[in-house]
């Protein structure tokens, strides 16, 4: 055989080298490690004046922390959205367009994911005619009851009909309302296409329902530690409960997860970054920041939890009371609504509850009684429980001789329960129990 020149045989194995290169930036980016997922807002326009309304770019322009918009659009709402996604696009924003079917949140039904993939396979090409955007599959798919291998099947029915239109990552909700890190992330080695980015949502209300807590920053890292890539779909403060929102979110910026804040317009209420609300007045010239433009912009910028004192504060420290003039709640004794200056304690965690006020047993059941011990305690004061939503659902006055309550456990339904004892202006907070 003919030996070939020496400077044929080098060109050819920098050939293969250059490759070999290639073939494998082209693999990383086929598993969902390259993408530039940028933090931003969500937008829900479907809903007012059939979709025509005035999105608020001037005013969005002053925020350079957005640089992403994940709009939400209704499967009858097609038409609307092309002109929402080029409106966005035209002004350099990144967009990634969900499909939301108010009706269908929560289902289990893969039905209901087809249903979303042959939308995205009928509507992909003329959404995206003047530029490509990344496809969230649908909205909130799978409720908390979901297993990890219903999740993944479904999803692994889902892709490849999208797939015939989009080649590009794939957001993929957290099932239980994204709050079921868990489901996720077990069911994460089932995925057949691991071009997937999964989005968490994360409130106040957020709860591991199958280890009956909160969720918790174990639950994110659990996810994280899959490898798939991760990013925070939804988040705002608005609601009651337990989840730390604020300390997760930083969690995930302190990760590199991209953040969606939600809502610039569409929601209502105190969920809304911007008013007037588009149900009022959906082609209002100009638009002004509510209260919640400021949480959700310093979460964008990295600005952690707790940093700035609120204007109604008197230097109190972060785990007293505050005195916000609502009714006492469990988002108070998280400071949601008032930012005292000092070191933030978190009274739910265990690891800080007080040693003084203790109960027993627990979990408990129907027909028990819930025994609550006052360890030092020697003052008159109120015994209130607060229920999973910050209600109250118990109060008693302890006269300053009782050392002990017991109360008929019939009176709670199944749930997560914490007793706060105030006495003085001060407040001793037990263990979470659970009935």
């Amino acid at each position: 055989m003919q030996k070939l020149p020496l400077y044929i045989k080098i060109k050819s194995q920098y050939v293969n080298f250059f490759a070999l290169i290639i073939s494998l930036l082209f693999f990383s980016v086929l598993n969902g490690q390259e993408y530039d997922i940028k933090n931003g807002v969500n937008i829900q326009a479907s809903y007012y004046n059939r979709g025509v309304v005035n999105l608020g770019w001037e005013l969005m322009e002053d925020y350079p922390e957005i640089e992403s918009l994940r709009i939400e659009i209704e499967p009858y709402r097609t038409t609307q959205a092309r002109t929402w996604i080029r409106e966005a696009q035209s002004k350099n924003y990144q967009v990634i367009a969900t499909y939301h079917d108010s009706e269908k949140l929560g289902s289990n039904y893969i039905e209901d994911l087809i249903e979303a993939a042959k939308w995205w396979r009928n509507n992909y090409k003329i959404l995206s005619s003047s530029k490509p955007f990344i496809i969230n599959i649908m909205n909130e798919w799978g409720d908390h009851s979901i297993t990890p291998t219903e999740y993944a099947s479904a999803y692994n029915e889902a892709i490849p009909i999208i797939r015939e239109v989009y080649d590009g990552p794939l957001i993929v909700d957290v099932p239980g309302f994204g709050q079921a890190a868990e489901i996720a992330a077990d069911a994460y080695t089932l995925f057949q296409d691991k071009q997937i980015i999964f989005s968490v949502h994360i409130y106040p209300n957020a709860f591991n329902v199958e280890k009956n807590r909160w969720l918790n920053e174990s639950d994110l890292s659990y996810l994280a530690a899959t490898g798939a890539q991760c990013m925070v779909g939804e988040f705002c403060d608005s609601g009651r409960g337990g989840a730390d929102w604020c300390s997760l979110v930083d969690y995930c910026y302190q990760n590199n997860w991209p953040l969606l804040g939600w809502a610039w317009n569409g929601d209502g209420g105190t969920m809304n970054m911007i008013e007037p609300h588009w149900r009022d007045r959906p082609l209002a010239a100009s638009f002004t920041p509510t209260p919640l433009m400021e949480k959700i912009i310093n979460k964008l910028a990295g600005v952690p939890c707790f940093t700035l004192a609120d204007k109604n504060c008197n230097n109190e420290l972060i785990g007293t009371s505050c005195n916000d003039n609502n009714e006492y709640t469990i988002n108070d004794r998280y400071n949601e609504s008032c930012h005292c200056t000092g070191n933030f304690t978190n009274f739910l965690q265990t690891s800080n509850a007080e040693s003084s006020l203790f109960i027993y047993p627990n979990p408990i059941g129907n027909n028990e009684k819930l025994f609550i011990e006052f360890i030092k305690i020697n003052q008159q004061g109120q015994l209130s429980i607060f229920n999973s939503v910050g209600q109250r659902v118990y109060n008693s006055t302890k006269q300053p001789s009782d050392q002990n309550l017991a109360i008929d456990a019939s009176l709670f339904e199944s749930g997560l329960y914490w007793a706060v004892f105030q006495s003085n202006g001060n407040e001793r907070i037990a263990k979470a129990f659970v009935k």
